[in-house]
């Protein structure tokens, strides 16, 4: 059963606006619409360049001219203007979510979507932080893609291609400015040629702001952000071969996170709660204040290079990409109850490196078998650190039995350490039969070899009752009759776990194409993908022990069980690609089903873990739709539609939510059932219009106007599917106008974002320790702003 939605007629008349843009009126078309052909698109979906319309498969383009009149600054922004794509700063780290399908808040997944900087595999969730600057274009892929891409991502991949370094000289540099929230970015570039052989390109971004969230607490704004990266890229030709290195730096420092609290539910275990404990907003009336009185710092820097080497053999092509990245991340005094008073807090830390070496050898194309076979390794070591400190000096335990503590007995220390190796080996194919003009076949298939060793240990200390002691080992006669309630109630236990696995993977694919015409292509294709298995990086007790682990098929209900199984997925796609209007218009179409087993889940249990499992089955299925048409010589518009139908066709021990909304598991006393639900962050109906428009202006100017509605359908925005976290449906407006030079080489533009303010959510959880509170991260109010840019 999906959330109430009482915005339903909205999507049918967006749709309705969507098909009219595209395809227009006959009598519109009275005059040659030959003269407005669209400009094609070139894509390397299938690691060949080939126009947007042949790709048999469901993906989005957007190129950089696009990006830059819609203002979008990174993935978030991105994911407005394509169809079942989601991108939202979940709690601790980043989530990227295509069709329904995203990875929970655990360092030990991996992507459901993989993010490809190049064609190198980027697989930390914190790694999507980089920079978003410089940019020739974005694809994204939906469905699995498992055959021709460094690691399997089995709801999809978002591919970032980098502008490369120019034959002539040349430059930019742009700057914006949002007075309101002290936001100011900077980029540039240079490029050109060194010598008659090497080229090279140098594209640095700057960015400062204030925040835009007012912290009550800590009088100040938040969040504040200082982000600086350069990317570097060389190209060197010799005679058969191209050689490319690129290498990349990004330094992101932010103080404070945009989280508020909406609700405090029963709070009856503190002591003291301050202004804001008796403050209870609801979904319909957030707004921007925060009450966070922890001073909150995060800084992450990443690094990544890359080699390229492009080498002709007859006809044929070989490639090899050698890559290295890492990333430090820390963060000091999260504030985990997101409240003024001093519950949680955590210091958390991550290291991680990434060694990667593809080969790929690929047929020149055009014949009547064409094919891709390649090589892929990769490994990686991952570090993470967590200290929480737990102040039980507030409680007043109702929530632990009923039983009120002096001040100060039990205040406490968690640590956390987690480990984490992994290598990946694989095979992969694809071949294409030209059968005859009009119809292909194409076949792929990939072997994978996952190795992987995990590693966690959870220490937990007293620092007042005992210091220094364990809360496994402080005698019951410390804490009174009821025993050693903080270990006891919220299942906080020492250990020391460690496992390792392997495990091998066959990922086929098919695919038939066929022209009905020069202009309409249809699709019809199946896929299988998975998501590797892996270790649970902030379980918080010790049910699993050494004991349990062979066999590794199963989750210890109301426990943790440190290792989860690989998922797994089928896709049923059928499509259509159009060219309309003699090129003026185009129209894409993907009908699609995915059937998801062993789905990994981590839901965050209101107290001081998360539940991490494999949950059963689940089922998506959709439409999507997306184009553009050329109006006149002066008007392009464009447009997105997605529908998205999810449900969880298995999954009966999920954590339940604070409002008591979910039905009681039948295999659990303290789970709920999720079985007939939808999941997070799927609305049903996702729809995008885009109008862009230039006027001469004569004497070599230009007006260009920009105007976007992006709708999303009501949804979920917690993983418990508390309804209190339901965003309702809305319509966001942004827009842009610039004077510009005819010949591009400048241009002076008014910008805005959110043009009528609407209060706006991207994530929801518990709040720690509250017995039924929820807080919110939002996301941004109205943004106007200037920006001004000059070419050389």
């Amino acid at each position: 059963m999906r959330a109430s939605n009482p915005s339903k007629f909205k999507p049918n008349l967006l749709a309705a606006a969507l098909s009219a843009s595209v395809l227009g009126s006959p009598a519109v078309f009275a005059q040659d619409d030959s003269a407005f052909a669209l400009e094609e698109i070139i894509v390397t979906a299938q690691k060949r360049a080939q126009s947007l319309q042949d790709v048999p498969i469901s993906v989005s383009a957007m190129g950089a001219e696009k990006m830059s009149e819609a203002g979008i600054e990174n993935l978030a922004d991105l994911s407005a203007y394509v169809p079942n794509l989601r991108v939202v700063d979940g709690g601790l780290s980043p989530q990227l979510i295509i069709r329904g399908i995203g990875s929970g808040s655990n360092q030990g997944f991996e992507q459901s979507v993989g993010t490809y900087a190049d064609g190198v595999y980027t697989g930390r969730s914190l790694q999507s932080r980089a920079a978003f600057m410089d940019l020739e274009r974005v694809e994204v892929l939906r469905g699995p893609q498992s055959i021709l891409f460094g690691q399997s991502s089995i709801a999809g991949a978002v591919s970032l291609i980098t502008a490369k370094p120019t034959d002539e000289f040349e430059g930019m540099v742009s700057l914006g400015h949002v007075p309101e929230f002290d936001e100011t970015e900077v980029n540039a570039y240079v490029s050109g040629p060194l010598t008659d052989s090497l080229r090279a390109r140098l594209a640095v971004r700057d960015r400062q702001e204030d925040g835009y969230m007012d912290n009550k607490t800590r009088n100040e704004d938040a969040p504040e952000l200082d982000e600086q990266a350069a990317r570097l890229t060389l190209d060197w030709s010799a005679g058969d071969l191209v050689a490319t290195f690129k290498a990349e730096v990004s330094r992101m420092e932010r103080q404070g996170r945009p989280m508020t609290a909406i609700d405090l539910g029963a709070y009856p275990f503190l002591t003291t709660v301050g202004t804001h404990g008796a403050l209870q907003q609801s979904s319909t009336d957030i707004d921007h204040d925060m009450w966070a009185d922890a001073d909150n710092k995060l800084e992450f820097d990443n690094d990544s290079y890359v080699l390229n080497l492009e080498y002709s053999l007859g006809d044929h092509t070989l490639t090899s990409i050698t890559a290295y990245s890492e990333y430090e991340y820390r963060e000091d005094n999260y504030d985990g109850d997101a409240t003024e008073v001093d519950v949680v807090s955590l210091n958390m830390a991550e290291d991680f490196d990434q060694f990667s070496q593809e080969l790929r050898l690929t047929s020149p194309g055009g014949e009547t078998i064409d094919y891709i076979v390649g090589l892929f390794y990769q490994t990686s070591e991952q570090e993470y650190q967590e200290d929480a400190t737990l102040t039980v000096s507030t409680i007043g335990l109702d929530q632990l039995g009923a039983v009120v503590l002096p001040v100060g007995l039990l205040d406490s220390t968690i640590n956390r350490d987690f480990a984490q190796e992994s290598e990946t080996y694989a095979a992969f194919g694809q071949v294409t039969w030209n059968i005859n003009d009009a119809l292909r076949l194409n076949l792929g298939l990939r072997y994978t070899r996952d190795e992987k060793e995990g590693e966690r240990i959870q220490e937990a200390f007293s620092t007042t009752a005992a210091p220094g002691v364990s809360l496994d080992d402080i005698p019951v006669a410390v804490v009174g009759s009821v025993g050693n309630i903080v270990a006891n109630e919220f299942n906080i236990a020492d250990h020391n776990l460690k496992d390792d696995y392997n495990e091998d993977n066959w990922t086929p694919s098919i695919n038939l194409q066929y022209d009905i015409t020069d202009d309409i292509m249809l699709y019809a294709s199946y896929s299988e993908g998975y998501k590797a298995a892996g270790y649970d990086a902030r379980g918080i007790n010790g049910w699993t022990t050494a004991a349990a682990f062979p066999g590794k098929s199963g989750t210890q209900l109301g426990g943790d069980s440190f290792f989860f199984d690989q998922e797994e997925a089928e896709t049923f796609e059928i499509g259509a690609k159009m060219s309309l209007l003699d090129g003026a218009a185009e129209l894409n179409v993907a009908l699609y089903q995915t059937d998801y087993t062993d789905m990994q889940v981590s839901v965050f249990d209101g107290a001081f873990g998360y539940a991490v499992q494999n949950a059963g089955e689940a089922r998506v299925r959709g439409l999507e739709m997306d184009g553009r048409w050329r109006a006149t010589e002066s008007l392009t518009l464009t447009g997105s539609l997605g529908y998205l139908d999810f449900e969880w066709l298995d999954y009966e021990a999920g954590a339940c939510n604070g409002a008591g909304s979910l039905p009681a598991s039948p295999v659990s006393a303290d789970n709920c059932d999720y079985t007939g639900k939808e999941n997070l962050h799927t609305p049903e109906w996702t729809v995008n219009l885009s109008a862009n428009h230039v006027t001469y202006v004569g004497d070599g100017l230009e007006l260009r106007s920009t105007l976007d509605a992006n709708f999303k359908d009501n949804h979920y925005a917690s993983g418990d599917l508390d309804p209190r976290s339901e965003q309702s449906a809305m319509t966001i407006f942004n827009g842009r106008i610039a004077l510009a030079a005819a010949d591009d080489s400048w241009q002076i533009a008014l910008t805005g974002k959110n043009l009528t303010d609407r209060e706006v959510f991207s994530y929801a959880a518990p709040v720690t320790q509250s017995n039924g509170g929820l807080f919110v991260n939002m996301m941004r109010p109205r943004t106007l702003g200037i920006e001004g840019l000059y070419r050389f």
